[in-house]
């Protein structure tokens, strides 16, 4: 693993990159549960045995996984501690599947993200109440906006903390900025309750 982690310009920020191995993951993998014997590990337990190889070296692991059911994110929702998801179908789905494969999943917490939420539409805010009537606290209190400046920063590669204020309208900037803080300190909030830090 200390072999594909890369740094990046922002302090403390390492990432790995996706790459044709993991492509390689996918197709090996149904192969590799053919020939399976007894007493050899699982497939859904190689990121997490990965990722023990740094785990003294960071304070959090995020894993971006695609919308879709796969070995990798098979393999990642058994090796994290907290999901936020944005597919309430899709995440029943993938657990359903870990559980029926001998799959133990642990989770501190596990939380829904509303995105690309717009609050001066109707079916919108009728479906968002729908949401938080029935999966209450699991839905984060804030919700990240669609916002045309999170998608204009995307186009140069870029974040929104990357680019500067003065791209975009003021109010479309702090409108979205706001969002992203809010949603992100929320996050932030419940990996510190799971420290147990103050």
């Amino acid at each position: 693993m200390a072999d594909v982690v890369r740094g990046t310009y922002i302090p403390n920020l390492h990432l790995i990159p996706g790459q044709l191995e993991l492509m390689e993951f996918e197709h090996e993998t149904p192969k590799a549960l053919m020939s399976r014997q007894d007493g050899d590990p699982l497939f859904f337990t190689r990121i997490g045995d990965a990722l023990a190889e740094v785990r003294d070296i960071y304070d959090v692991v995020v894993i971006d996984c695609p919308p879709q059911l796969g070995f990798l994110t098979l393999s990642a929702l058994c090796a994290a501690t907290a999901v936020l998801s944005q597919f309430l179908n899709m995440t029943g789905s993938l657990l359903d599947v870990v559980a029926n494969a001998g799959g133990a999943t642990n989770y501190d917490w596990m939380r829904y993200l509303v995105t690309r939420y717009e609050p001066s539409d109707g079916p919108q805010t009728t479906m968002v109440g729908l949401m938080r009537s029935i999966f209450e606290s699991r839905v984060l209190t804030n919700p990240m906006l669609k916002s045309t400046a999170i998608s204009d920063a995307g186009l140069t590669k870029q974040t929104l903390y990357e680019v500067e204020r003065s791209q975009f309208t003021r109010g479309t900037y702090d409108r979205a900025i706001e969002s992203l803080d809010l949603v992100n300190a929320e996050i932030e909030t419940l990996i510190k309750q799971v420290w147990g830090r103050g």
